[in-house]
């Protein structure tokens, strides 16, 4: 799972309309090994766009407002985890719950919180809460299950699958997950039934068809593990565990020369999983110290990782953001550059290099760039698009800066820079300042007064 953090760095006024830098960082936490690295697959649900997705946040947003109730809190979190805010939806699913403890939906996705931090235990209480306030929901009878797998109770898991599956007979999660138990069980031949089964409602789903290729090769149905194997290894070259399958059923079938390949392949797999963890590792220490106020020493802990593995981009992008709050703007600029070539399509990677250059080298062409890279890349990343709302301020084009910071604040109405910035952008579209504007930048300097300095001398007579 993934855990993402914001961090905001003040580094004083850039023009009349600029105020605060906000740099972007996620630490993911490393998961290895069944069953903390598989889940169970879904049904096929509908794609949606990050811009049906906003939409359906401010919808969301105008019925808790109007009507606030759980159920509301409810859709509002749903439409927040959606868009990728995962703490802001967590905090409305707790807001729910306060209102209705027993609100299967939002003890459904508590437990889902509790899943993605590994604490299975507390995950299965809260799936069992979910399924008792309301039996018939299918998904916390499947949720219930999965932990009552990974904590071992095959017994009750198999019950919770099947009950699912009466529920929900178009799932193919609950097939899935008994595949699992069985394979668990030593019952390979049941384990294969549930796996076809599975793979008949979520058509090519990887999972379901790693789960089916070990089924097939407890069987020593070899052949057919082999062809499923290597049409997986394609789609997947990098997963050791599943190269080495395939060398196995190479090896059981005779193939002597394309199984030596493939042995050796996982073993090279293997050790870059290995150098790759120990970075992984590194870099998650160094963002414990970065919490902890120690800088310095998690600088250090990035540069070992990044010595463990040059193309770590987030790595690259935390070791920035260490020498941007040290004031070496110039080694952080370098390094932002350094995790946008490891992988340009990086939201986080594209937003702070665009951060960097509007505030450091006030090329603000080059800012507005990446910030669009950022914003087209994650429509929903809101500080992505305040900064990019502030660049734009800042070339002159107030009414680009006007929807960015507009948009920034549907996606999250506490972010008080873009409700300051937008302050002062409908100030300076007017040549005066309005009711609106005052409004803005009141509301701004309430969530966060630190913003006060970043005021223009001209406008703080209007809000005294």
């Amino acid at each position: 799972m993934i855990a993402s953090q914001r961090w905001f760095f003040a580094i004083g006024q850039v023009r009349s309309l600029l105020a605060v830098i906000a740099l972007c960082a996620s630490c993911s936490a490393q998961m290895a090994g069944f069953p903390a690295d598989e889940h169970l697959t879904l049904s096929p649900t509908e794609a949606k766009t990050q811009q049906q997705l906003i939409a359906e946040l401010m919808s969301a947003r105008q019925s808790d407002e109007k009507h606030p109730s759980a159920e509301s809190d409810l859709l509002l979190g749903h439409a927040l985890k959606a868009i990728g805010e995962s703490d802001a939806a967590a905090k409305l699913f707790d807001r729910a719950l306060t209102k209705n403890p027993k609100l299967s939906d939002a003890l459904l996705e508590k437990g889902f919180t509790e899943s993605g931090h590994e604490d299975w235990s507390r995950a299965a209480e809260l799936f069992h809460s979910a399924v008792s306030a309301a039996p018939g929901n299918g998904l916390a009878h499947l949720a219930l299950g999965e932990m009552l797998l990974r904590m071992g109770d095959f017994d009750r898991a198999v019950t919770e699958f099947k009950t699912a599956l009466e529920i929900n007979p178009g799932n193919c999660g609950p097939h899935q997950g008994l595949g699992l138990v069985y394979l668990q069980q030593g019952k390979p031949e049941e384990s294969e039934g549930e796996f076809r089964a599975a793979l008949t409602i979520c058509k090519g789903s990887g999972e379901v068809e790693k789960g089916l290729a070990r089924a097939l090769s407890y069987e020593h149905k070899w052949q057919e593990a082999a062809a499923l194997l290597q049409k997986i290894t394609a789609a997947n070259p990098n997963s050791s565990e599943t190269v080495f399958s395939l060398a196995t059923a190479l090896a059981n079938l005779g193939d002597k020369a394309e199984s030596e390949r493939e042995f050796a392949r996982a073993r090279e797999l293997s050790q870059r999983e290995l150098i790759v963890l120990r970075a992984k590792g590194d870099r998650n220490w160094g963002v414990s110290l970065r919490s902890e106020g120690k800088l310095q020493d998690a600088a250090v802990a990035f540069h070992r990782a990044l010595e463990d593995d040059p193309i770590f981009c987030d790595a690259h992008d935390d070791l920035g953001e260490i020498l941007w709050m040290q004031k070496d703007l110039a080694g952080a600029l370098s390094e932002f550059q350094a995790a946008i070539q490891c992988d340009p399509g990086s939201p986080t990677a594209q937003n702070n290099l665009g951060a960097a250059l509007l505030y450091y080298r006030h090329d603000i062409e080059s800012a507005i760039e990446h910030l669009r890279a950022a914003v087209n890349s994650k429509p929903s990343f809101a500080l992505a698009r305040l900064n990019l709302g502030k660049a734009l301020a800042a070339s002159q084009d107030f009414s680009a800066a006007d929807a960015e910071l507009r948009a920034a604040l549907t996606i999250d109405p506490d972010l008080a820079a873009a409700h300051l910035n937008l302050g002062l952008v409908l100030a300076e579209k007017k040549g005066s300042m309005s009711a609106e504007a005052q409004k803005e930048l009141q509301t701004g300097l309430r969530l966060d007064p630190r913003l006060q300095d970043s005021i223009p001398q001209q406008y703080v007579t209007h809000l005294q």
